[in-house]
């Protein structure tokens, strides 16, 4: 894993457990990092994202993410760049 934790444009699954009064499992696109990326004393990051998969596709959410789930296997989904290159250098 690189030096962050999350990056604009990275494909998250989450379950109910993995972000704030999750009330569902979804897969998001994270638009913008809101606060607590640039803190060790935050246990989450708030992101702006749009869902892509759970049920409200397509629509924007303000969400904070426990940093730990996204450590866990699977919750990140590996990026893959069009043209073969590394996607973020």
């Amino acid at each position: 894993m690189s030096d962050e934790l999350l990056r604009v444009g990275e494909t998250l699954h989450l379950g109910k457990a993995d972000w704030v009064y999750g009330d569902r499992s979804m897969r998001v696109r994270v638009s913008d990092i809101r606060y607590g990326h640039d803190s060790d004393e935050s246990p989450v990051i708030g992101i702006l994202a749009t869902i892509i998969g759970g049920g409200r596709d397509g629509r924007m959410v303000a969400i904070s993410i426990y940093k730990e789930s996204l450590t866990r296997p699977g919750v990140r989904e590996a990026s893959r760049a069009v043209n073969g290159t590394d996607p973020y250098p």
